[in-house]
């Protein structure tokens, strides 16, 4: 039940996203809104999100992890319910902010709470189980995005939203305990507030550590947000065919995830992000050959993808694992910052990166390749390190 609980947060973040890719048109029309404007509501989705991550950790560290979660699923559900009456497109900008806002609750807390309970080799376990069922949400959202949008409307979308988010409040209010006891609890006092934040964004080792993992995903991320373009423009899908792509990529997502369970407990964890990371740049140099050499079909551009998101969900656990690790006295606060770094690259990648390079499909390849590379340099930094050394800094 806690596994459903934990994946059931972090769903809502991907179903924000992908849900109603496949209506972005149809938004486009009724709201009078232009292509950037459209690409904003996807990259002001993610800057609230990430502006609200910075605190949603140290907050939930002082007051506990439950209370947060459920007022924080409540406005998600009042701000999706805004967005499909939205007649504007200014208003429904804000409203995915809010929405973002509200949204990032959920991976938050989420990886605070396998940190109260689990360590160790448990805790990449649970939070490689919790991946698998969130690897699910990218692979479901737009097939339920493109049924609503044919046989409903993009309206309807939003009210599944809604759904969505009143159905994972129930299951937190009547099955998640409070995790962090009183006596584990942090003060909101402004100034030591900000030594524990400067602290951890000093921390050399748990910010490459989050930094691997957004650049990583920002690889990745880049063909999610492009996938309008790419599967509309490039390859000329219908609003209901998006899972063509999402659906081999989330089986990928899923077969890492399921290795990384698997492999913990036998292999170190930089062998684990050694083995993925190979997987990925192999992936991102087969994917710039085919951009230049082959023909622009479905099974050319997928298949590097597939190979990627194996790669990349293989190293994820562990990297977030190892990161929290390093601040093992403020595991919300760890959580918050490894959540802004990743969803603050996200919005970069949806708004700036993203527009420039999805109108070529090379384009695209070589923004995944060079993703990668930077991780990759990351990485070997931090691989110099010795696995004892990497474990945890109490002076948190």
């Amino acid at each position: 039940m806690l596994t459903i609980i934990l994946a059931s947060l972090s769903t809502i973040a991907p179903f924000s996203i992908d849900t109603y890719l496949p209506s972005f048109p149809s938004v486009a029309s009724e709201l009078n809104a232009s292509a950037l404007q459209m690409q904003q509501s996807l990259s002001l989705y993610m800057l609230g999100f990430a502006i609200m991550t910075l605190f949603t950790g140290a907050i939930s560290d002082a007051l506990g992890r439950r209370s947060i979660t459920l007022i924080a699923l409540f406005v998600y559900s009042a701000a999706s319910l805004g967005c499909a009456l939205a007649t504007d497109i200014e208003t429904f900008l804000w409203l995915r902010f809010l929405q973002g806002v509200a949204a990032s609750v959920g991976i938050v807390i989420g990886r605070a709470v396998v940190r109260d309970l689990y360590s160790g080799a448990d805790a990449q376990r649970m939070m490689s189980n919790v991946m698998l069922f969130f690897a699910m949400a990218p692979a479901i959202a737009p097939v339920i995005g493109g049924l609503l949008e044919v046989n409903a409307g993009w309206r309807y979308v939003f009210y599944f939203l809604m759904l969505l988010g009143l159905l994972v409040l129930f299951l937190v209010a009547a099955y998640l305990p409070e995790t962090l006891p009183e006596e584990e609890r942090h003060s909101m006092h402004p100034v030591r507030l900000l030594k524990n934040y400067l602290h951890a964004m000093t921390h050399a080792k748990f910010t490459a550590l989050a930094l691997i993992v957004a650049f990583n995903f920002a690889g990745f991320f880049i063909y999610i947000m492009s996938s309008p373009q790419l599967l509309f423009i490039h390859l000329g899908f219908a609003a209901d065919e998006f899972y063509l792509m999402f659906v081999p990529v989330v089986l990928g997502i899923m077969l890492g995830s399921y290795a990384s369970a698997r492999l913990s407990g036998y292999f170190t964890i930089i062998k684990i992000v050694a083995i993925g990371s190979a997987i990925m740049l192999f992936a991102s140099v087969v994917n710039v050959l085919q951009a230049y050499v082959l023909e622009p079909v479905t099974f050319n551009i997928i298949t590097p993808l597939v190979l990627y998101a194996i790669g990349m969900a293989l190293t994820m656990p562990a990297l977030t694992v190892l990161g929290l690790d390093q601040l093992p006295n403020n595991k919300g606060l760890a959580s918050s910052l490894q959540s802004f770094m990743h969803m603050g690259g996200n919005a970069l990648v949806a708004g700036l990166i993203a527009p420039l390079v999805f109108g070529s499909i090379a384009g695209l390849a070589l923004a995944m390749l060079s993703f990668h590379v930077i991780a990759l340099l990351l990485f070997f930094w931090v691989a110099g390190f010795s696995e004892p050394a990497l474990k945890q800094d109490k002076a948190a």
